[in-house]
């Protein structure tokens, strides 16, 4: 049976000696506390498949969660820790990772070791860039790293083909890599608040993109193959200034919806 330990909004200040007794633990959630502190013996619940540690005031994660190897899901949100240890890359089996509002300024290069990776939220941190090694993540379906530093992405995204959502709103973006033109899977993008000055090129090639988000960008015209994208169905465009009439006339003739 699964053993579920669960402590959110319990008033912590620390994690209870009882939750290292627990035989087979698979869930433990430790949410919404005052935790500032993470016993390394957390490593030793080797049959963890969910651990929740979001809305803390965690300053450091030991090194020891690298040994959690059976892992799915991951919630640090809401902590102030400035860095992931190098370790999680260790954690092959993870299929959801919630690291949002942080303070991270960077993440490990070993990142790329998470294999089975489908959802990653790093938004609202300080990144100012993406390893390159987040071209491994192969099983990845949605992306958020909204809110943070970003001027550049890297090329290796373009690899991600199961990807169907990136949200990189809010950051400092000029331009999108063109790799990303090989994201066939790929049904939202979320660009509002960057600095681009033009739809990217690589949007061209993106046959099941059904919502592209360009708000507060400085895109003052359109392309007209953007009439010809196949399945879009949402096109914002507020906050540019944007005098495309032509273009406009012919995606709402086909059905896209234009907020412009």
């Amino acid at each position: 049976m699964t053993q579920e330990t669960r402590l959110r909004r319990g008033g912590l200040s620390g994690v209870p000696g009882s939750v290292w007794q627990v035989d087979g633990l698979r869930v433990l959630d430790l949410g919404e506390n005052g935790l500032t502190h993470l016993d390394p013996r957390v490593g030793a619940l080797t049959g963890l498949t969910e651990l929740y540690l979001d809305h803390n005031a965690l300053a450091e994660l030991p090194a020891e969660v690298g040994d959690l190897t059976r892992l799915r899901v991951l919630d640090l949100s809401d902590n102030l820790l400035a860095a992931l240890p190098g370790t999680v890359g260790a954690l092959r089996r993870l299929r959801f990772l919630y690291a949002a509002r942080l303070g991270l300024t960077a993440l490990p290069e070993t990142i790329g070791g998470l294999a089975e990776l489908a959802y990653l939220n790093v938004a609202e941190n300080a990144l100012t860039a993406l390893p390159a090694t987040v071209g491994r993540l192969t099983e990845l379906r949605e992306l958020r790293a909204a809110g943070n530093r970003l001027a550049v992405l890297p090329d290796e995204l373009g690899a991600l083909v199961l990807l169907r959502e990136v949200h990189v709103e809010h950051n400092r973006l000029t331009a999108v890599p063109t790799t990303l033109a090989g994201l066939a899977e790929l049904r939202v993008l979320n660009l509002r608040g960057n600095e681009l000055a033009a739809v990217p090129d690589a949007v061209r090639a993106l046959p099941a993109l059904r919502h592209l988000d360009l708000r507060a960008n400085r895109v003052r015209a359109l392309p007209p193959w953007l009439a010809q994208l196949p399945a879009l169905d949402k096109l914002d465009l507020r906050w540019n200034g944007v005098d495309a009439p032509g273009v406009i006339a012919d995606l709402e003739r086909r059905g896209c919806l234009v907020y412009a």
